[in-house]
C-alpha cells in the first residue's frame, strides 16, 4: 500500500494541513515504534527536540555526529515518474549505527530514526513508500545533530508552510539540507534538462520553475 502523504509540486499550498513542528517516528525491530509530535515555537522546544533525537540515537552507540548524507527520490503516485521533477525528495543521514530521514510534506516535517536502514528508506510513518527510492546524490559529513536543528530553526523550516508555487516544497528542502550537511558536494536538481521539460509544460511550467529555482 502506498503512502497517502502529499508532496505535489503542482498542487496548492495546502496551508490548512500544515502544522508547525516535526513528526518523530522511531522504528524498533522492523515495526513502527513510537510517534511523537513536537511543536517548535521557542528555544525550549528546540532543546526538547535535540534531547529527543539524541536520546533515540544514543540508545546504542551514543553518537550524534552525522557521518553520511544522501538524497533519494520516489514517484508521487503509482503511475511512476513522468518527468525529472515529478517526484518526492527526502534526505537520509547516517549517525553512528543509526539511520535517519528528514522530509517535507504538505502537513509538516517528518524525521524517522532506526538502527535498520531499510526502515527509514522504504517506509514513511509506518507505511510503504510509493515506489522504490532511487539515490540521487551522497556525500560524507561531520555535522552534529544540534547544529542541524539550529539550521532548521534559522531557516524557519519548522514553521514554513508547504507551498509549491513559492518554492517551499520537498525538493528545495532536500537541497538546502544536503548542501548544509554535506562536506563538499552540492545538490543541483534545477538542471537545464529539467528546465526544458518544465518549459514544455507551458506557462505553468515557467511560473513553477521561477518559483522553485529561487535560492
Amino acid at each position: 500500500m502506498s503512502n497517502p502523504l502529499k508532496s505535489d509540486p503542482f498542487g496548492s499550498s495546502n496551508s490548512k494541513e500544515w502544522k508547525p513542528g516535526i513528526h518523530i517516528v522511531t522504528y524498533e525491530d522492523g515495526e513502527s515504534g513510537s510517534t511523537d509530535w513536537i511543536v517548535i515555537k521557542k528555544k525550549d522546544d528546540e532543546r526538547r527536540l535535540e534531547r529527543t533525537l539524541k536520546f533515540r540515537l544514543n540508545e546504542n552507540d551514543g553518537n550524534d555526529t552525522i557521518t553520511s548524507v544522501f538524497v533519494y527520490k520516489t514517484p508521487l503516485s503509482e503511475r511512476g515518474e513522468l518527468f525529472d521533477v515529478d517526484h518526492h525528495s527526502f534526505v537520509m543521514l547516517k549517525c553512528g549505527s543509526s539511520w535517519m530521514t528528514f522530509e517535507k510534506h504538505t502537513d509538516g516535517l517528518t524525521v524517522q530514526v532506526s538502527k535498520k536502514r531499510e526502515d527509514v528508506l522504504m517506509k514513511l510513518r509506518g507505511d510503504a513508500r510509493t515506489g522504490v527510492p532511487n539515490l540521487i546524490i551522497a556525500d560524507e559529513s561531520e555535522m552534529k545533530i544540534l547544529d542541524l536543528i539550529r539550521f532548521f530553526v534559522e531557516k524557519k523550516f519548522f514553521t514554513e508552510v508547504y507551498n509549491a508555487w513559492r518554492g517551499h516544497h520537498c525538493k528545495k528542502f532536500a537541497k538546502e539540507v544536503f548542501d548544509k550537511v554535506a562536506n563538499a558536494s552540492k545538490y543541483y536538481w534545477e538542471s537545464k534538462e529539467n528546465m526544458t521539460k518544465l518549459l514544455a509544460l507551458g506557462g505553468a511550467g515557467v511560473l513553477l520553475f521561477g518559483a522553485i529555482s529561487k535560492k
